[in-house]
This record gives structure tokens, C-alpha cells and sequence, in this order.
């Protein structure tokens, strides 16, 4: 295996051997990556070192490294902060190192630790309205304000979902995420919520998406591992399994494809299956790979039950 990292963003990635020397594009920045020979990155490494990372494969039909399933931890910079994934994908902890005078925004809750040279004022932001968007979508109405005005400063966040974390950077377009998959954002992003009307009611989703907007960056949880689709025309994806996608993709609810006529109602009510999003145009797309709904139906029939 082949182990480097982005000279870009800091991202570290493991690949097979038989990838040497290829140009790469890092899924974190979409920068350039040389992928360096075996030989020069064993060289380069410590004989104690060791890593737990499931090994990445590269698509039969791509020079680009498939990393969306590795534990690799994933680093960059934003505006006066640089930041640091880990203990992603099963309990992702975001780690923010802000430059004197820097703050991020947060929903309350999820700051696990932060350093003196840190202050925290909780309060509204946004208005009335985006306010409001925020608690219909899931969200608190209050956001917590971080700023390293002693200093630097580090401040830790755990999201509440056993799951997976990652970073977008805005730049004047907008992201859909779903509910409670807001984590943090930097200066230059407002989180709103978005009608999406019966499309979403009918999804099981409820009727509002969190809607991030702006120039900035931004970092949303999922449950279960996050893995990035780049959808190119069409994409179908179960409503349970979305996590965040680009405004550039139009989407709307419908049944599974091949399902008859007279078998649509019985296959919702009774089979569990039946409605998925069917996005389409050019855009990334951020999927889970556990269902919450789907954990809760396994876990139910060993509760504890009461006897009288």
C-alpha cells in the first residue's frame, strides 16, 4: 500500500501500489495529487508506524483513488482557522484551530471541549426568519459564537450521531443537508431552512431542509459513513439515506423504479420500500450508509418490555 497525502489540504490517502505514479484528484480540495512511488513512501516511514485504515481501492476506470470508505484524517484551512477530521467514520470529532481574532458558529451542544483563549456567547443569528428556518429544519434556534479574541485557540466539536463528518466550502452557491446534520460553519454562511414542500413531506424527511448559503466554510455529520456521489445526470437514492447535496441538482420524491402499478401502495405500506429521491443534473450528492428509522426497527424487539 501506498500511503500520502494532499500538498494542497493536508488529507492523507492509502491506495495500492499499482498506482504509482498516477495523477490523482484529492476528493477533499479537488486539487492535483502525484501519487508518489511504494518504494519513497516506505522509505519515509517509521517502522513503528502503524495505521487501522481500511486500505482504499482505485476504480478500474479512473486514475483517482477511491478514499470515501477510509478513516483517513482529513485537514485544511479556512478563514483564520485550519481544521482537523478524526476518529471518523464510526465517531467523528471536528478540531478547530482558530488565529487570534477568528470564530465559528455552532449549534449548541456540540463543542466537547475548547481552550481558554476562547470565548462562547450564545444568542440568534440570521433574523427572524432564518431563525425560524433553522427550528423547522431541525436546528436550535440559538447558535453558539466561538472567537479566539485571547489568542489562538482550539475548539473540539462531537457531533450527536455515532457517524461520520465533513467540510464544504461555499462560494456563493448553496447546500441542502438534512435535519440535524449541522454541526458548524465559519464567518460568510447563513443556515436557513427551505420549503421543500409535499416532495419532502411525503419523503419521510419532513417539510424542511437546512439550507447553508454564502461564501464560507462549513462541516455537517451524517449517521454512519459519509460517502460523496458526483452525479453527473441521474442518481436515485433512498430518503432515509440522503445527507447533504448541491443546489445544482433538482430532485423530486417517486417510487421505485419497475414497481407495477398495482403493487406501488402495497410495496409502501407493507414491503417498508417503495420511495426514493431521483435527483437530476450536474452536482455532488453526500449519502450515509445507516438508516436511523432502520436501526430503531432492529433494536425494537429487544427493548425491555413491561409485565404486569
Amino acid at each position: 500500500m501506498i500511503e500520502f497525502a494532499c500538498d494542497q489540504c493536508g488529507t492523507t490517502f492509502r491506495v495500492a501500489a499499482e498506482h504509482a505514479g498516477k495523477t490523482a484528484k484529492c476528493k477533499q480540495c479537488g486539487g492535483a495529487i502525484q501519487i508518489p512511488a511504494a518504494s519513497a513512501t516506505a522509505a519515509a516511514a517509521s517502522p513503528t508506524q502503524s495505521s487501522t485504515a481500511p486500505s482504499g481501492t482505485a476504480p478500474p476506470d479512473t486514475d483517482q483513488p477511491d478514499t470515501n470508505a477510509t478513516s483517513a484524517v482529513i485537514r485544511g484551512s479556512g478563514d483564520l482557522f485550519s481544521y482537523e477530521i478524526t476518529q471518523r467514520p464510526d465517531f467523528a470529532m471536528i478540531t478547530l484551530t482558530l488565529q487570534e481574532g477568528g470564530r465559528v458558529f455552532a449549534e449548541p451542544a456540540a463543542m466537547a471541549s475548547m481552550s481558554p483563549a476562547v470565548s462562547l456567547k450564545a444568542g440568534f443569528k440570521g433574523g427572524l426568519r432564518k431563525t425560524l428556518g433553522r427550528a423547522f429544519g431541525g436546528e436550535s434556534m440559538i447558535v453558539n459564537t466561538f472567537t479566539a479574541d485571547r489568542g489562538p485557540g482550539e475548539v473540539v466539536f462531537a457531533p450527536g450521531p455515532a457517524g461520520d463528518a465533513a467540510h464544504y466550502r461555499l462560494d456563493g452557491g448553496s447546500l441542502l443537508m438534512q435535519r440535524g446534520a449541522f454541526v458548524c460553519h465559519g464567518p460568510g454562511v447563513e443556515i436557513s431552512g427551505k420549503w421543500q414542500g409535499a416532495k419532502s413531506f411525503f419523503g419521510g424527511e419532513g417539510l424542511v431542509l437546512l439550507k447553508a448559503s454564502g461564501q464560507g466554510d462549513l462541516f455537517f455529520n451524517s449517521y454512519g459513513a459519509i460517502l460523496p456521489v458526483d452525479v453527473k445526470d441521474e442518481y436515485i437514492v433512498d430518503t432515509g439515506y440522503i445527507v447533504a447535496f448541491e443546489d445544482t441538482l433538482d430532485y423530486r420524491v417517486s417510487v421505485l423504479p419497475g414497481l407495477r402499478a398495482g403493487s406501488k401502495l402495497k410495496t409502501f405500506f407493507f414491503g417498508g420500500e417503495g420511495l426514493v429521491c431521483r435527483f437530476r443534473g450536474q452536482g455532488r450528492l453526500w449519502v450515509q450508509t445507516r438508516h436511523v428509522q432502520s436501526f430503531l426497527s432492529w433494536v425494537h424487539p429487544f427493548r425491555p418490555s413491561r409485565r404486569n
